[in-house]
């Protein structure tokens, strides 16, 4: 085991400054494979910060389903008239969805005691 390391484990380790504010620092900082107490690996953190490792998982699990070669999807291509349509249909809300919005909306609120 190489010195830092060593002194890494030592620091998380040592049971005097434990959860102290200096304790959760170092281990913000350190930015070693050490596991947090929600055992997520800080690498796999950093990594994903960004979400381009995030879009490469979802290339291959695309292409893990539908086959090498089949991403990015196929491109579907509209006429001006069925694009309006769809778009206005999408636009249109749902009368189901309204109706338990009312209700909801309607609800007395749960601090109003009165």
């Amino acid at each position: 085991m190489n010195f830092p390391v060593f002194l890494n484990k030592w620091i998380i380790g040592f049971k005097p400054i434990k959860y102290t504010p200096f304790w959760w620092w170092y281990r913000l900082i350190s930015h070693q494979g050490f596991r947090f107490d929600d055992y997520g690996i800080w690498g796999e953190f950093w990594s994903s910060l960004n979400g381009g490792w995030l879009d490469m998982n979802y290339v291959h699990k695309f292409e893990e389903f539908w086959g090498k070669g089949s991403y990015p999807p196929e491109t579907i291509y509209l006429p001006a008239e069925d694009f309006d349509a769809l778009v206005e249909r999408l636009e249109l809300p749902s009368e189901a969805t309204m109706e338990s919005v009312k209700r909801l909306m309607n609800r007395k609120a749960p601090w109003d005691n009165e």
